[in-house]
């Protein structure tokens, strides 16, 4: 019996999606997200949250994070007198929602792939 199915990789519907991919994708985009999402914070602050992240990383990620329009920061607003803090925009919401909906199904689908590891360890053994 012959495969009739034609193997097309998936291809990003609009320009935009490589972008969002990379956030979802990078090593500190989405734990700044969700260490902002608790509050309007400064940079000190966000620096003891995360702690392992090196001072250079973390103002790269917070410039490309107010570039893409998930945060509000120095970048994007100036205020003279205050003390700036990093907050959530309305698409950085969105994204921190994403990200607890993917961490959702993470939790409900953890020991199905736990058991699917299991049983191609068990398979690769036997080979």
């Amino acid at each position: 019996m012959t495969c009739t199915y034609e193997f097309r990789p998936a291809q990003p519907t609009k320009k935009s999606s490589p972008n969002v991919l990379t956030t979802l994708s990078s090593r500190w985009g989405v734990p700044v997200v969700e260490a902002v999402a608790a509050g309007n914070v400064r940079f000190n602050q966000l620096h003891r949250h995360l702690g392992a992240i090196n001072h250079k990383v973390l103002i790269e990620t917070l410039s490309r994070l107010q570039r893409d329009g998930y945060l509000k920061g120095p970048l994007t607003e100036r205020a003279e007198g205050s003390v700036v803090t990093y907050r959530l925009t309305d698409l950085g919401w969105r994204l921190h929602e994403l990200v607890a909906e993917i961490r959702d199904w993470s939790d409900r689908y953890d020991e199905q792939v736990d058991r699917a590891r299991s049983e191609f360890e068990r398979l690769s053994v036997l080979r």
